[in-house]
């Protein structure tokens, strides 16, 4: 039976609608996954340049293959249930290894592992752990570029993600892609094709280029940022923020290349003997090829069309723009635009910030109460794209804050059975206080417990049922009165919540 209509076509009907989502991901704005479109490619490359190798060893279907398949459709099954796209992509790192082991079979497969574990380089991260990964790197960049600055006599002063160089106006902002993660994970698969496509099979030399990739992109990143303080402080900010961000970039990846091949050449320098390759002839023909290929493409056909249709339908999203519908003054607090410099740098963020929520829906606002006392204002809707609401504390942490308390606390000035997510962060560059009042909710449900919030959604997920909803944050500056920081809070998300409900209505 043919191995293509076997296996890999009824894969290719269970995963279409994840390849499509992994393909989304590869497109998004911050291009932390653009190198992804290189590596299908070169694996159909790899795989054709040893055809010939290949066609000389009989395939022989083997069951232990599906000690990864089947696991990896489990999984499939569960991200395509619970609508979370990140657990299907996750799958396919089971899948399309255990698909090609019980399809072609070891002996086939001896020496051609490297190519199928390419897989594991086309998978996005899932966009919590992209974010948090992306909030440490962003701040290992920032901190150690600023202090390497320094070292040279760049006389910077860091303000969150504000770099400002002594005697020059205006101040450098680092956005979250110039952090550092794209050329992370693009070294790493540069590293791993090196390591595996090019040079001396030694896995001394193997792991050490694997080791070293993170540490060079990091390190390539800080001295990047570095350089641009410099830029900043000897031909102005625009200079910095323009031709100098551009030719920073180039030299980046340069460098990288350059330090990636130094070190493959330093631990090839020993010679080593190579044997002879061997071709495996007359190898016995399996002893159940037919029968067991007849049976796995019966049940992968079976599979394959409910798993498919599972993940490709999703009820329609039912609103749009609704947090604009808030209101724009509300329990004495009144809505304060951004100034010019802070919209430009939100307009800049803002496809991020869309990426990671996963929808446009949403407000950041700052409000000023009669006592001139100011409220930061969240404000984000959501449909069946709920998975993508993450705890209050991610962004809190990603605001340059550390978290000092965080609890779920009674709420009964919010009704009854009604709970809050209360956090008391500082600031780490000004040492100031803030508290975070925070809740999830719908028409009819209220808390401020993230478990709490997720194990509402995920029945309804299941049953294909769509119920929109909100998270609402509010933040104040607690100040030399704590007490009335926080109250300015309580009174502000009192009223804000009825309104928030009367939006979805």
């Amino acid at each position: 039976m043919n191995v293509v209509l076997a296996v890999l076509l009824p894969l290719l009907v269970a995963y279409t609608p994840t390849l499509l989502w992994c393909i989304d991901r590869w497109n998004a704005p911050t291009q932390y996954f653009a190198h992804c479109w290189l590596v299908p490619p070169l694996a159909a490359w790899l795989a054709y340049s040893r055809r010939r190798q290949w066609g000389a060893v009989p395939r022989r279907c083997d069951p232990r293959g599906l000690w990864l398949l089947v696991p990896g459709l489990v999984l499939h099954l569960a991200g395509a249930l619970l609508m979370v796209d990140s657990w299907s992509a996750a799958s396919l790192c089971l899948s399309v290894p255990g698909a090609a082991w019980f399809a072609l079979g070891r002996e086939r497969l001896r020496g051609s592992w490297p190519i199928v574990w390419l897989v594991l380089f086309v998978v996005p991260l899932p966009m919590y752990v992209e974010g948090r990964l992306a909030f440490v790197l962003k701040e290992v960049a920032v901190e150690g570029g600023t202090r390497l600055a320094n070292l040279v006599g760049a006389a910077v002063q860091r303000s969150g993600d504000l770099l400002r160089p002594a005697g020059v106006d205006g101040a450098l902002y680092v956005a979250d892609a110039c952090g550092g993660l794209r050329s992370l994970l693009a070294m790493v698969t540069l590293a791993y094709c090196l390591a595996f496509f090019v040079g001396q099979p030694r896995w001394p030399r193997r792991l050490g280029l694997l080791l070293a990739a993170a540490p060079v992109a990091v390190a390539a990143n800080v001295v990047r940022i570095a350089v641009l303080c410099l830029l900043a402080r000897w031909f102005g900010v625009p200079f910095a923020e323009g031709t100098g961000h551009t030719l920073a970039n180039g030299a980046e990846w340069l460098a990288d290349l350059v330090v990636l091949l130094a070190l493959d050449r330093w631990w090839s320098r020993r010679p080593v003997a190579t044997a002879a390759p061997t071709v495996v002839a007359g190898v016995a023909p399996s002893l159940r090829p037919a029968g067991t290929l007849r049976w796995a493409a019966l049940g992968l056909w079976c599979a394959a069309v409910p798993l498919g249709g599972l993940a490709a339908f999703r009820p329609a999203a039912v609103g749009g723009a609704r947090a604009e519908q808030l209101p724009a003054w509300l329990a004495g607090h009144v809505l304060v635009p951004r100034s010019e410099a802070a919209e430009q740098r939100f307009r800049q963020n803002l496809p991020r910030y869309r990426e990671l929520l996963g929808t446009d829906d949403f407000v950041w606002r700052h409000y000023r109460g009669e006592d001139g006392r100011w409220l930061s204002a969240v404000a984000l809707f959501h449909d069946t794209n709920w998975k993508s609401v993450h705890p209050p504390r991610i962004c809190i942490e990603g605001s340059n804050m550390d978290i000092e308390a965080d609890t779920v606390e009674p709420a009964a000035w919010l009704g009854d059975g009604a709970s809050v997510s209360r956090i008391v962060a500082r600031r780490r560059d000004t040492g100031r206080r803030f508290v975070t009042l925070s809740v999830f909710g719908t028409r009819d449900w209220l808390s401020g417990s993230y478990s709490e919030f997720t194990w509402h959604h995920l029945p309804l997920a299941l049953l294909r049922r769509n119920q929109s909803g909100f998270l609402l944050r509010i933040e104040a500056a607690l100040g030399d009165d704590a007490a009335a920081a926080e109250r300015s809070c309580r009174e502000f998300l009192a009223a804000l919540v009825p309104a928030a409900r009367e939006v979805l209505r």
